[in-house]
């Protein structure tokens, strides 16, 4: 069974030797990078296997071959879900299993061995995002993404934490009881709020009490510098988005990054 549109990712039950069918996902990759970060994760970050994450699933990595770029996993349960409405509270509950999941992911103990400070990680992908898309920059895009460079006095001291880097709800799913969290591909250590920066442009954004749910499941709120970084990594996401879009003739994410500047511009936390 197919489970992405791009043919990359295949559902399988198969047959243990004591007879039980066992459901697995096979997952090819197009770049090898994105290989070695996910079967990195899910061999490294959650070594065990079938552990929960603050209560959610994730998937326990089986076997990994190099040469094909392909993972097997075990799949976990759940259906896909999306921001569509729900009755009783259903989507809010989400929301703070969510919360949940990432406070517990942010707090793994991974070592950050990157020699470069974040702060000056973080000034290098502004300068080149920033640049990618510069000639497409209205003149109150220019101004958001000039005053929320990610500067030394704001980020001095922020450090690295495990980060999913997709975290929103095309990579959830949910089973009406437990969430689960998959497509680790992208995972890597990483500012906290840019975890936070996609919920907001996904989700928040279009029903601000999703935010309050989070945090009630995250366990504590944004403090003030906290969510002026948050803005910062917006506008990050935003020119991220932006450029890509523009280089591959994407509508979709020229319309995203477009969106997470304006969010970024005006954003605060929901009452």
């Amino acid at each position: 069974m197919q489970l992405d549109p791009r043919g990359r990712v295949f559902g399988v039950d198969v047959e243990d030797r004591s007879g039980a069918v066992r459901p697995i996902v096979i997952k090819r990759f197009d770049a090898p990078r994105l290989f070695e970060q996910e079967r990195g994760v899910l061999a490294d970050w959650f070594a065990r296997g079938g552990e929960l994450l603050g209560g959610a699933r994730v998937p326990e990595l089986l076997a990994a071959n190099a040469s094909l770029q392909t993972l097997v996993m075990t799949r976990v349960a759940g259906a896909p879900v999306g921001d569509e409405g729900s009755e009783n509270g259903e989507l809010a509950e989400l929301h703070r299993a969510a919360g949940r999941c990432l406070a517990a992911l942010h707090q793994l103990p991974v070592a950050d061995r990157d020699p470069m400070p974040l702060v000056q990680a973080l000034a290098r992908r502004h300068r080149a995002w920033s640049r990618a898309c510069e000639q497409a920059l209205a003149p109150p895009e220019q101004r958001v993404v000039r005053t929320l460079a990610p500067s030394p006095a704001l980020f001095d001291g922020a450090v690295r934490v495990p980060c999913h880097r997709d975290f929103t709800p095309n990579n959830w799913l949910w089973d009406g009881r437990t969430l689960a969290l998959v497509d680790f591909e992208h995972a890597r250590l990483d500012l906290a709020l840019v975890d936070l920066a996609k919920l907001v442009a996904a989700s928040w954004h279009s029903d601000r009490s999703l935010e309050l749910a989070f945090f009630e499941g995250y366990g504590r709120q944004l403090t003030t510098r906290e969510r002026t970084q948050l803005r910062s990594a917006l506008m990050l996401h935003g020119v991220a988005s932006l450029a890509w879009g523009l280089r591959h003739q994407d509508s979709g994410f020229v319309a995203l990054g477009r969106r997470a500047l304006a969010l970024a511009e005006t954003w605060s936390p929901a009452d």
